[in-house]
C-alpha cells in the first residue's frame, strides 16, 4: 500500500464523524446481508436465519461508526469532483506510519475511546474472509441449540428433571456464546463497502459509538443534520503527520502561500504540488 493517505484536516485535529449519516450509510448493512447469504448457503433453518438477522440488525442499531476517511489516491478526478468543491480544494497527504502510531497512542489516553486504522474491503471474497471466522462460530452455537425453545415437561415426557435442567442449561450457554460471537462482528460493520466505490482505495480511522448508552462524543451542525463526532489532536511524534499537499485542478493558490500557511500551523518540509488531473 501507499505510504501516504489523503484527506482533510481542521484546526490541527482530525474529526471522526458519523458514517451512518453519510450518503452511503447503507454500507453498515453489508455485514448483515453477508451473514444472511452465508447462512442460506449452508441451508440453515429459516427460523434460525431470521433470528440471526435480528441479532445482526441489533448490532447495526446499537453501534455507530465514527470515521475519518482517507484514500490511497491523492489525485483522482472523481475525488476532486465529489469531495473537494469541484476541484477547488486541497488534498492533504498524511503519513501512514504517523496515523498508525497515533491510532496506537489513542488507545492509551484518558479518552474513553480511541480509534484504529483499517483498510476498507470492497471485494466479495475479501469481505467473506473478514466475516466467515465469526460466522462459523455463530453457526456452531446454533447447532448447539442457541435458538431452541425451552420445552416444559409434559405428562408424556420421559426425561428426568435433571435431564431437562441440563438441556435448558445447554441452550442458555449456547445463547450466551452466540451473543458474544455476534458482538465480534461489530468492528467490521464499517469496513465493508460496495464494489462501485473501489477506485477510492479507502482507509479509515475508525472509532465506535454505542448509541444506547452515554458514550462520549461531540456534535456539529452540517446542512440539515446534527452529526456526532470525536476529535483527536495531531500530536507531536517522532515523524511528521503531513507529508504532502496537492492543490486541486481549479485551485490557484501559489505554492509559497500554501508553504507559509503550513509553517504557520507547525507543518514543515511538506511537499506541495499541483494536481495532474484535467477538467478538459
Amino acid at each position: 500500500s501507499n505510504n501516504t493517505f489523503h484527506s482533510i484536516v481542521r484546526n490541527n485535529a482530525i474529526w471522526l464523524s458519523s458514517l451512518t449519516l453519510s450518503n452511503d450509510w447503507m454500507e453498515g448493512k453489508l455485514v448483515s446481508s453477508l451473514i444472511k447469504k452465508l447462512a442460506e448457503k449452508d441451508n440453515l433453518e429459516l427460523s434460525s436465519v431470521e433470528k440471526l438477522q435480528q441479532s445482526t440488525n441489533f448490532l447495526e442499531r446499537m453501534f455507530d461508526g465514527l470515521g475519518f476517511c482517507l484514500s490511497e489516491e491523492g489525485d483522482l478526478l472523481s475525488q476532486w469532483r465529489g469531495y473537494a468543491m469541484d476541484g477547488t480544494g486541497i488534498s492533504i497527504g498524511f503519513s501512514k506510519s504517523y496515523l498508525a502510531s497515533l491510532a496506537k497512542m489513542s488507545g492509551r489516553t484518558v479518552q474513553a475511546t480511541g480509534f484504529t486504522l483499517k483498510r476498507v474491503e470492497y471485494e466479495r471474497g475479501g469481505q467473506v474472509k473478514l466475516i466467515e471466522p465469526t460466522y462459523q462460530k455463530i453457526k456452531e452455537f446454533i447447532h448447539q441449540g442457541a435458538y431452541k425453545s425451552f420445552a416444559p415437561r409434559t405428562l408424556l415426557d420421559s426425561r428426568t428433571e435433571l435431564e431437562i435442567n441440563k438441556e435448558n442449561e445447554k441452550i442458555r450457554t449456547a445463547n450466551k456464546n452466540l451473543l458474544l460471537a455476534t458482538l465480534e462482528l461489530f468492528p467490521e460493520l464499517f469496513l465493508l463497502k460496495n464494489k462501485a466505490f473501489k477506485e477510492e482505495k479507502e482507509w479509515r480511522l475508525l472509532s465506535h459509538l454505542i448509541n444506547e448508552t452515554e458514550d462520549s462524543c461531540l456534535f456539529r451542525a452540517s446542512g440539515d443534520q446534527i452529526i456526532p463526532y470525536r476529535e483527536f489532536k495531531l500530536e507531536e511524534l517522532d515523524e511528521p503527520s503531513i507529508t504532502q499537499v496537492i492543490l486541486g485542478p481549479k485551485n490557484r493558490t501559489p505554492h509559497k502561500v500554501i508553504e507559509k500557511f503550513l509553517i504557520g500551523h507547525g507543518f514543515f518540509n511538506v511537499n506541495i504540488v499541483s494536481s495532474d488531473a484535467s477538467y478538459q
